[in-house]
């Protein structure tokens, strides 16, 4: 999980930080809703983002994503 986002907040976890920028990524980010709507004495609801290896991913190669939530 490489972000959550809670209302308008975006919180980068550690493993975000590994990660850099390209045009042409190895990996890429699949959002997550999470909610419990059924649960009415505690609803909640936030998204969050796990990321997956698009191309072979060698030994030692970093991990690289198109940015979306940052401006390069």
């Amino acid at each position: 999980m490489t972000h959550v986002k809670i209302g308008e907040t975006i919180i980068r976890t550690p493993l975000g930080g590994f990660i850099n920028h390209a045009n042409d990524p190895n990996c890429i980010k699949v959002e997550l809703r999470m909610t419990n709507e059924d649960n009415t004495q505690r609803p909640f609801a936030y998204k969050k983002w796990n990321l997956v290896a698009i191309k072979d991913i060698k030994p030692g190669e970093e991990l690289t994503l198109k940015y979306t939530f940052y401006k390069v």
